[in-house]
């Protein structure tokens, strides 16, 4: 396990040809990769009892690796898919497509983000780097986009780190237990994306279904990814930079929602907890794209820099690796928080009925329910009371239900398919 402690960079230069040795560059005059760390401390202020939890979740996690580790290469060898949903906010009066400069993103622009996270995930980029042919694996995680969601908004730009809500109000995600929900907008303060990182505890049959020590009832609405618009997809013409135009932001924010930190801690020489990607003095933010060495001396160590690992900030150009152990995490992650399990539990049904289940039962604020549909097909929901009036309009694949404003007393959860439907009674209190 890596040393946890910070330390401070010596003050000497390298001179290995090339190599340059790691230092505070270009901070303030480049784009900011990534908000999620800066989110989770807003998220982390709201409810502090996640410091504590996430302090355990990392002995849950290291724990499940080393009890499993035989079983969980086996397991990781099956193909994970992941259904994504992609939520396109936009302020496009005309509602047009595609284009240079267009928030309203096409189709096409889409379908490549898809591709690179596949190509990313299962080591087929084709980019190479120092530390690529020795470390970098297959995740054995592949993604399959289901639909696109674009919704107008008169609003032009949005914050990574406290506007999840707004935009999860503007376009409600689809099951964050079943979906991969990705925002994509145009974001403020320089950041390119951000992601919502899992909650972890003990799965076991007494507590499965339970809410975690997160706030549910918020977070599971904006589990998912804020992408900016111009640095989603690879090549496109809405996209506006050199440094970051193959789509490895929403590769590096997709790492956050499966669990795995920042190569350098987030700190200076912390751990990201994988003893197979060296420990960094900090972040590698530069222009360079001839992709040239970065050292860090930490603990008196010289190390070279795995600027091409995908959870650190280099450029696009430069990224090509997933590490073993950053597996491993991944899928340890998939094993132990609540939305995560449920998600590969569903990509494994392979039948053809419509499953509901509603929880909690009886509920007195939010009603939440687990719906598969074969084939990802759209469903309905409905809500009725004994009289048999419906009380609640139509909804199009929304998993939470608000019943505050419900008497106490008997419903019915109407999910209806074109060719299934299925009721299920629950109690107001």
């Amino acid at each position: 396990m890596k040393n946890r402690s910070s330390s401070l960079l010596l003050g000497l230069l390298l001179t290995l040809g090339s190599a340059e040795l790691v230092s505070a560059q270009l901070f303030g005059t480049l784009p900011e990769r990534c908000a999620s760390t800066q989110r989770d401390s807003v998220r982390l202020a709201k409810n502090p009892s996640l410091v504590n939890l996430r302090s355990r979740s990392e002995e849950v996690i290291e724990r499940h690796i080393h009890a499993n580790r035989v079983n969980l290469r086996t397991s990781a060898d099956e193909l994970i898919t992941i259904p994504v949903v992609v939520h396109v906010v936009h302020n496009q009066t005309d509602r047009a497509v595609g284009g240079a400069s267009n928030v309203n993103i096409s189709e096409e622009q889409i379908q490549s983000q898809i591709d690179v996270l596949n190509e990313d995930y299962g080591n087929t980029s084709g980019y190479k780097g120092f530390y690529t042919d020795s470390l970098s694996v297959d995740t054995k995680i592949r993604f399959k986009l289901v639909t696109v969601l674009r919704t107008f908004n008169v609003k032009t730009q949005f914050s990574p780190i406290t506007d999840a809500d707004d935009l999860a109000e503007i376009s409600p995600a689809w099951s964050t237990n079943r979906y991969l929900n990705i925002w994509v907008c145009r974001l403020s303060d320089r950041y390119l994306g951000t992601s919502q990182f899992p909650v972890v505890t003990e799965i076991t049959d007494r507590t499965s279904g339970l809410a975690t020590s997160e706030n549910e009832e918020t977070d599971a609405l904006t589990d998912g990814l804020i992408i900016d618009s111009r640095y989603f997809g690879r090549n496109s013409s809405a996209i506006t930079s050199s440094i970051y135009n193959l789509g490895r932001t929403t590769t590096h924010e997709v790492g956050h929602w499966l669990g795995l930190i920042h190569i350098w801690g987030d700190r200076n020489c912390g751990t990201d907890y994988c003893n197979d990607t060296p420990t960094a003095f900090t972040k590698n933010e530069t222009t360079d794209l001839t992709c040239a060495p970065v050292y860090s001396q930490c603990r008196t160590a010289i190390t070279r820099n795995m600027i091409e690992n995908y959870m650190d900030y280099s450029p696009d150009a430069c990224m090509s690796i997933f590490t073993n152990d950053q597996k491993e995490r991944m899928h340890a992650v998939l094993a132990l928080s609540p939305r995560r399990v449920k998600l590969v539990e569903f990509s494994k049904i392979t039948g053809d009925k419509l499953l509901v289940d509603i929880y909690p039962n009886p509920v007195h604020e939010t009603l939440f329910a687990n719906i598969f549909t074969p084939n990802f097909e759209i469903y309905t929901v409905g809500v009725f009371n004994q009289k048999g009036q419906q009380i609640v309009p139509d909804m199009t694949n929304r998993t939470n239900l608000n019943v505050t404003s419900f008497p106490s007393g008997l419903y019915f959860y109407n999910v209806t398919t074109a060719t299934q439907t299925i009721t299920k009674r629950f109690v107001v209190r």
